[in-house]
């Protein structure tokens, strides 16, 4: 199972980008009737599935890590399913919890390969995309659960709707966050909350500065081998 993967972070960065195009596509092109609400939750679990389906080929390269990433997936499917026609929280939270794991195990596979700088190509480079990509969704997950656990005491600038998903909006602010532009729209408010997200600023610098400097050295130690 030990296969070479020239291209295999394509997979993670595709799903990626498909989760995060259709929920602002979704609330754009969708209303507001309980119809056009149980759609917008509907798709994005499901969406959620496919992304997690798309992704785990990205694993492949470790056995042990390609089965956990696949059952990880299939459990993402089952749970989605059996949200569909039980509306609990108890679904809810495993939802969480699973499509969590599977964005940390997706982000180590990714980081491991980028960090180990054992070679500088584009599959290098969409990997270090999806890492990024993947820390901004892991908080993303992380701030849905704070907001469902505690709908009005977790953000200002943020109306929360149990009918309908704030999925798109808490991934804006996420990335906002994790670049630190800080718009100022949306502020969290719950004091844990607020610690998760100076966490992210945190996480979000010291990325790039480590990214940077690694390029750096590994260019500069290449040039010098030659």
């Amino acid at each position: 199972m030990n296969k070479p993967a020239q291209n295999n972070f394509s997979y993670l960065f595709c799903g990626l980008l498909l989760l995060f195009v259709l929920p602002p596509s979704l609330r754009i092109y969708l209303g507001t009737t309980t119809v056009e609400l149980e759609v917008m939750r509907a798709s994005l679990i499901g969406w959620f599935s496919l992304f997690s389906m798309i992704s785990v080929w990205s694993l492949y390269r470790d056995r042990w890590v390609f089965n956990i990433g696949l059952s990880l997936a299939l459990l993402n499917i089952a749970i989605a399913v059996a949200f569909l026609f039980f509306h609990s929280f108890i679904f809810e939270l495993c939802a969480f919890i699973s499509v969590i794991l599977f964005s940390v195990l997706s982000c180590f596979i990714a980081g491991r390969h980028v960090f180990g700088f054992y070679d500088t190509n584009r599959n290098s480079l969409i990997g270090a995309v999806c890492v990024y990509l993947l820390l901004g969704l892991i908080w993303t997950l992380i701030y849905a659960f704070f907001l469902n656990a505690w709908p009005q005491d977790a953000f200002q600038g943020l109306v929360f709707d149990s009918k309908s998903s704030q999925f798109d909006s808490l991934l804006y602010f996420s990335f906002v966050t994790l670049t630190t532009a800080g718009y100022g729209d949306i502020t969290p408010l719950n004091p844990l909350l607020r610690t998760v997200a100076y966490f992210e600023m945190i996480a979000g610098q010291f990325y790039m500065a480590i990214l940077v400097s690694g390029l750096v050295a590994h260019f500069i130690g290449l040039r010098m081998a030659r």
